[in-house]
């Protein structure tokens, strides 16, 4: 019975405490911000001329090289080749599979004929231009030198 008086004097003293004190504020919901866009940039600033080399070759003749240009083709024979050889030992291994399946042949077969025979023979180099130099540079210049050659301070 002690124990019920002893609850009911703690529940009239927190009931009384909030009515003296009041309830706890709580503060307003922040209301979101307009977030900042860029500003749109104007024609005159939009692009820029690059600035001309100092020190550097002012005339510049691209010229192809027979040995390159033969190696590529080389290149291109080999893999062409190395395919030739993949597809073959592909079918070669198909056949024995059908022997010993010929249900499965039916499905793959008609997996095969589903799939596109479209192929890719890409340049093993890419194509020297005078635009791509100027390209190649200005990249060069922004990007900087590699994080690895970079001096950085030691912890």
């Amino acid at each position: 019975m002690e124990y019920l008086i002893v609850i009911a004097v703690a529940v009239a003293i927190a009931v009384f405490d909030d009515r003296v004190r009041g309830k706890k504020k709580v503060p307003p919901p922040t209301v979101p911000q307009d977030i900042p866009r860029p500003k749109k940039r104007t024609a005159q600033n939009a692009t820029f001329e690059i600035p001309p080399m100092r020190g550097g070759p002012s005339d510049v003749q691209v010229t192809v090289d027979a040995e390159v240009l033969r190696e590529q083709e080389l290149r291109a024979k080999w893999e062409e080749a190395r395919k030739e050889a993949q597809r073959a030992k592909r079918a070669r291994a198909h056949e024995e599979r059908a022997v010993l399946h010929p249900v499965a042949e039916v499905q793959t077969a008609a997996a095969i004929a589903s799939q596109p025979t479209g192929r890719r023979t890409g340049v093993a180099l890419p194509q020297l231009t005078p635009d791509a130099m100027k390209q190649a540079i200005v990249l060069a210049e922004v990007l900087g030198k590699p994080r690895a050659l970079r001096k950085f301070p030691r912890r």
